[in-house]
């Protein structure tokens, strides 16, 4: 997280400290912890505490032999954790609380040279751009056999949240959290296998919130606007008219993306994991990250790297006019993998483009470089860009190019090679979506 990223970060959550509490999260919070085994004498680490939510519980389970330490970057979370200490200062002796960035715990005096039996860290883990590099870090901390517990949100949880993420990536404005990898329960346990972990349990928990599932008119857009860029918008991200303008009319561009039928669904959902740190203090090589690989790719720069554990399919010519111009050339060649195949493991240039109502096109901002393309009525696939493919990776036969597809599109200098390939002037799906 970028110093940058990390005030807005303090700004969000400073002016709900003192209401933080009654909110949904003290409820899901003791859920999160009846996943967790702790015993009595263990040594806890509370990362993001808060106002202590998590903490306090963990201290019950550690009892007085035990202790737990709780980090948070915000003033005012911690102003409340120690309040609500301070009320029962002999049922909590055994629990400290200290100001910190946790993706610097190095600097922290109190966990120095420290390493835990637990690591928790609950309901912030999309706060960080890069969440296997700050999983890595944290486990530098963890005692050999420990472990690490951590949730990341479902894709369609806090709908107007991730309608806000997506119109400030589209206006290159930084927001102090990165939920886009987070995709499914494989997505959670593949960042954690990555960071070295050999992976317990992954679940979905249900009704976080208490609200379940939910659905929104398409014109209910303009409340969230005004609710989340204009009322609680305390960073500033949006402070500028000319900004708040342009954000106006992509806000409603990409929440009527994700309409279906005219209703744009919420899911009341998140992911919660728990891995463990190999008990010789190694690094945890899974299959999935290991042997079960069939491929790896990368932008040029290296911010965006993926794994698939699927083989491509054959290569697709698209010669649309907008994969010319992302390309600056006369095409690009996809292959398609099944989706729970698929997963980023490093995203910390990732961006996520919308050209149109039918797909999502995902790029590296530091290099340029297209990465892949998911189409919103194939929900099953991803569609990747094949030359992002490091190629000595690929443990299957190289595919061949199997079709040629929006050849009336097709730029004129392009020379089509007589390679006995399909061709298309548009592409199967065009007539179910309204394209010919």
């Amino acid at each position: 997280m970028s110093s940058e990223q990390a005030e807005k970060a303090v700004l969000f959550y400073e002016q709900r400290s003192y209401h933080y509490d009654d909110s949904w999260h003290s409820d899901f919070t003791k859920r999160f912890a009846s996943e967790i085994k702790i015993e009595p004498g263990q040594h806890v680490l509370d990362l993001a505490c808060g106002t202590g939510l998590l903490t306090f519980l963990e201290s019950e389970k550690v009892g007085r032999s035990g202790n737990v330490i709780g980090i948070d970057v915000t003033p005012g979370m911690l102003r409340v954790a120690e309040l609500k200490k301070k009320k029962e200062e002999e049922k909590y002796s055994n629990v400290e609380f200290h100001h910190g960035d946790v993706l610097k715990l190095q600097e922290i005096e109190a966990v120095k040279g420290k390493q835990f039996d637990v690591i928790t860290i609950a309901s912030a883990l999309v706060l960080f751009p890069d969440p296997q590099t700050a999983i890595e870090h944290w486990s530098e901390y963890l005692k050999p056999g420990g472990i690490i517990a951590l949730d990341s949100t479902h894709p369609r949880n806090l709908i107007a949240g991730m309608v806000l993420e997506r119109t400030a990536r589209r206006l290159d404005l930084q927001v102090p959290y990165n939920r886009e990898w987070s995709q499914n329960e494989s997505s959670l346990k593949n960042v954690l296998e990555s960071a070295g972990l050999e992976v317990e349990k992954v679940i979905t928990i249900e009704n976080q919130a208490g609200y379940g599932k939910r659905q929104y008119e398409l014109e209910q857009w303009d409340d969230f606007f005004v609710e989340n860029v204009i009322v609680k918008d305390v960073a500033k991200t949006f402070a500028n008219n000319d900004i708040r303008r342009k954000a106006q009319g992509i806000y409603k561009e990409e929440w009527e993306r994700l309409a279906v039928n005219g209703k744009v669904e919420e899911f009341d959902s998140v992911f919660l994991g728990i891995a463990r740190k190999p008990a010789d203090g190694s690094r945890h090589v899974s299959k999935s990250s290991s042997s079960n690989i069939v491929f790896e790719g990368s932008c040029r720069c290296g911010g965006v790297r993926y794994t698939s554990t699927a083989p491509p399919s054959d290569i697709t010519l698209c010669h649309c006019r907008a994969c010319q111009q992302i390309s600056g050339s006369g095409f690009l060649p996809f292959v398609n993998v099944e989706r729970k195949a698929f997963d980023f493991t490093h995203t910390s240039t990732l961006k996520t483009l919308v050209l149109s109502e039918f797909a999502e096109r995902f790029f590296c901002t530091g290099c340029g470089a297209p990465i892949a393309m998911s189409y919103k009525f194939e929900e099953s696939h991803f569609g990747i860009v094949f030359s992002s493919v490091n190629l000595e990776t690929l443990q299957e036969k190289m595919p061949v190019v199997g079709k040629h597809i929006f050849l009336r599109e097709k730029a004129p200098w392009v020379i089509l090679p007589d390679d006995g390939a399909k061709r298309m002037e548009t592409f199967e799906f065009a007539k179910q979506l309204g394209m010919e």
